[in-house]
């Protein structure tokens, strides 16, 4: 996880350049979402359920700084609200369900298949 904690400040530094020339809050999210947030979550499958609470705080301390750089002061809870953005944590939940259900599938596709 440090890898993506280190990446994380060149990311937000690029981000707070493109509005400073006026790239649109549209495209920011989408700079954050294609650029930023897989960097968050780079391999999370393997490491989801092993962070601790401060690492979590962490992660979501750089959602929380990106989504700042969009939207200016706006509370936190608010520009995730009506950008229908998830908590990292909410998001790796789910995700984490997702994949690990695709895999259970996979697994029963496949044993089915031999039987």
């Amino acid at each position: 996880m440090s890898l993506q904690l280190r990446q994380k400040p060149e990311k937000l530094w690029f981000m707070k350049q493109l509005r400073k020339t006026g790239v649109s809050q549209d495209d920011l999210l989408m700079y954050y979402h294609s650029v930023v947030r897989p960097v968050l979550e780079y391999t999370f499958p393997c490491w989801h359920l092993n962070l601790t609470k401060e690492q979590t705080k962490q992660l979501e301390d750089v959602q929380r700084r990106a989504l700042h750089v969009i939207s200016g002061n706006i509370p936190y809870d608010e520009v995730r609200c009506a950008h229908n953005i998830p908590s990292l944590a909410e998001r790796r939940l789910e995700l984490s369900r997702t994949f690990f259900q695709r895999q259970l599938e996979r697994t029963l596709v496949s044993s089915a298949s031999q039987a």
